[in-house]
């Protein structure tokens, strides 16, 4: 993967954490789709999500609340 692709994608989803929480929901869904559509030339086979964050094993936290990360397409996990 080219390093100068991972940067833009982390910002995209540090913008769209700030949009679900303050921006117009027209403004969210349409930095969503083209976030997805940039994404899905550098991993095609992956997708953005809206999950809560947390760590695994006996202590497990939340890590601070929901954000948008890179997940694998349905049938390609």
């Amino acid at each position: 993967m080219n390093l100068q692709k991972q940067i833009p994608v982390s910002q995209k989803l540090h913008e769209l954490d700030s949009l679900y929480c303050s921006g117009s929901i027209a403004d969210y869904e349409n930095a969503l789709k083209l976030a997805i559509m940039d994404l899905q030339e550098v991993l095609p086979d992956c997708t953005i999500a809206y999950a809560e964050i947390a760590t695994t094993g006996s202590e497990r936290q939340a890590h601070g609340g929901m954000r948008h990360v890179l997940f694998p397409e349905e049938g390609n996990a």
